[in-house]
């Protein structure tokens, strides 16, 4: 319950949902159009030319696509949500855009980093919160200098080869535990802080994330999720409203999984969704 393990995407309603309080406030428009560069491509398919703010919100959830989400991250700022998370949640940090974390692990930041990404990473990971602010600003800004191709196959080697350690991915991915998670997804999901408008248009993205079941048994009124995967990690979270006014969350965390590849370690995810919805007809039917 209170391990922390590597979140990968299911930090990334919490861009999308930042990014839709600068909505409110005036500072950004739904409309407004952010193009995809060189450098805040990430891996992966991604988004041609230029797609207004709402566009890439809606990749970042139904699609989990990461230069969505990066280039909405970067728009936000990633230190400002970092110090924001952190306010708010203690356990759970956000840091990196996913171009960034990627790109140090597959050891393509030396500019930032040094010969040691292990050693680097390992020190900034222990320094107090403003220097691991700092640490993360060099990674994203070194980071926008790997091109994308040149990152998924210098990945991949890595991913397969003998230098892969998971320790790397608790210094450069987003984490939290399984207990606090559950209660930022709890809150996030109600979007409460959220004006009519903007809270509508969140929870109904949230509607296309992975994973629900195809045909529920637990009789909901809404039900948001989203999933996250990588090499050996795969994470479901979410939030259901039942008719009777109650909310629920729950939060799925495997790292270190004996199955490897993200393509491999998906076919799990049916499964899990199928024991998760177990679990929460359980508890709605406790007393």
């Amino acid at each position: 319950m209170d391990a922390v393990f590597p979140l990968a995407s299911a930090f990334k309603p919490l861009v999308v949902r930042g990014i839709l309080r600068d909505v409110d406030a005036g500072r950004l428009k739904l409309t407004k159009k952010l193009a995809t560069t060189e450098a805040n491509r990430s891996i992966e398919s991604y988004p041609k030319g230029s797609n207004d703010v709402r566009e890439l919100a809606r990749r970042a959830i139904a699609l989990s696509d990461n230069t969505a989400s990066d280039i909405l991250h970067l728009a936000y700022g990633p230190e400002r949500l970092a110090r924001e998370v952190r306010a708010k949640w203690p356990c759970t940090a956000i840091l990196n855009t996913t171009k960034a974390w990627w790109a140090a692990q597959a050891g393509l930041l030396g500019t930032a980093l040094g010969p040691d990404t292990l050693g680097a990473l390992r020190t900034a990971a222990a320094a107090p919160f403003d220097e691991r602010l700092r640490t993360a600003a060099r990674l994203i800004a070194a980071s926008q200098r790997v091109r994308a191709p040149v990152l998924e196959q210098t990945l991949d080697d890595y991913f397969h080869g003998p230098t892969y350690t998971p320790e790397l991915e608790l210094y450069v991915q987003p984490t939290s535990t399984a207990r606090e998670f559950t209660q930022v997804s709890l809150q996030a999901y109600s979007a409460t802080d959220l004006k009519p408008a903007t809270r509508a248009a969140f929870r109904s993205m949230m509607q296309t994330g992975c994973c629900r079941p195809k045909t529920p048994r637990l009789a909901t009124t809404y039900w948001g999720a989203k999933a996250g995967s990588g090499w050996r990690i795969l994470t479901l979270t979410g939030a259901v409203d039942l008719p009777d006014g109650r909310s629920m969350a729950y939060t799925y965390l495997n790292d270190q999984s004996t199955v490897t590849d993200a393509e491999d370690i998906e076919l799990q995810i049916r499964p899990v969704v199928t024991w998760i919805e177990t679990q929460l007809i359980t508890l709605a039917g406790a007393p």
